[in-house]
């Protein structure tokens, strides 16, 4: 059977695309989010009890996972992350801000990268070898910054149609995961670097391996994805624990932010119930795959 890789992503409901960071975000930046919300200069630790829940699904299943962590919630919560670590999952890196990296230069991005992985290998004890791009967003310099630092792995290509402003240019590459070109991340060749991307729904080519197309579409959407994913090759599914939590107490909510934070909550560890009952035999770490798939 083929491997299904489980990631999680270590970011809040804030700094999603809609809440902070675009043009057309509720706030300007994060910091007028915390001034509004937790009336502070910093977050009010939403993330903590959904991430320890998570974690006590996993380990009651005997499940390794990968958390995605950016720089900024490692200062944020150093002992959640080392909690993490402490249960044997793995750390990889999600950047110091979830800010798309289109929005800086080459040189602030590798600075920023840096910064995020030696605070991460500082807290978590342990060597970062994988990453991905905040919103799944990608430059053309990525594939030429992750080699320079050594970097293993990464997972921000998402093979889907244009959507939201997304993807499109990336619809062309593999659904499994495959060791990357020397000058991009979306072709296949033989570089350091493995690619292991997000899985589309087939024939339609749009995202169904995470948990927001879940939410949005049905459980049904991810099987048929992650079953079709399965039959060529490896397979990732990837969540975020605020989707655990309560939906966030927001003002005169938006329709679009209303179906985008539907089904937060129960529904969501029913989802992860339903994948750990159809997969857990196969689940593993993207360190994990890595190193016994691509030798060499």
């Amino acid at each position: 059977m083929h491997p299904l890789i489980l990631f999680i992503d270590l970011d809040e409901w804030y700094h999603c695309r809609w809440a902070t960071g675009s043009a057309d975000s509720r706030w300007a930046d994060l910091q007028a989010c915390f001034r509004e919300q937790y009336r502070s200069g910093r977050p009010g630790g939403d993330i903590e009890k959904p991430t320890l829940q998570i974690l006590d699904v996993l380990n009651r299943a005997g499940i390794h996972a990968t958390f995605f962590v950016l720089g900024e919630i490692a200062e944020w919560y150093p002992g959640l992350l080392r909690s993490i670590a402490g249960y044997g999952h793995e750390i990889a890196c999600h950047g110091m801000h979830h800010t798309d990296m289109t929005r800086l230069s080459r040189e602030q991005f590798s600075t920023d990268l840096k910064k995020a992985r030696r605070i991460l290998e500082s807290e978590s004890r342990n060597p970062i070898i994988g990453f991905r791009a905040p919103n799944l967003v990608i430059a053309p310099y990525l594939h030429e910054v992750l080699a320079e630092q050594g970097f293993t792995y990464d997972s921000s290509v998402c093979p889907s149609r244009k959507l939201f402003g997304k993807f499109g240019n990336q619809s062309g590459s593999p659904v499994n995961p495959y060791r990357t070109s020397r000058c991009s991340l979306l072709k296949r060749g033989d570089s350091d670097i493995v690619e292991i991307p997000v899985p589309v729904f087939p024939f339609l080519r749009l995202p169904g391996a995470v948990s927001i197309s879940t939410r949005m579409f049905g459980w049904p959407w991810t099987r048929i994805t992650l079953d079709h994913a399965l039959k060529t090759g490896a397979a990732s599914y990837y969540t975020h624990p605020y989707e655990f939590g309560g939906t966030p107490l927001l003002n005169r909510m938006t329709l679009y932010e209303r179906f985008f934070l539907r089904r937060t909550g129960r529904y969501m560890f029913g989802t992860l119930q339903r994948i750990i009952r159809s997969y857990g035999g196969r689940i593993c770490t993207a360190a994990g795959y890595v190193s016994s798939h691509f030798k060499g």
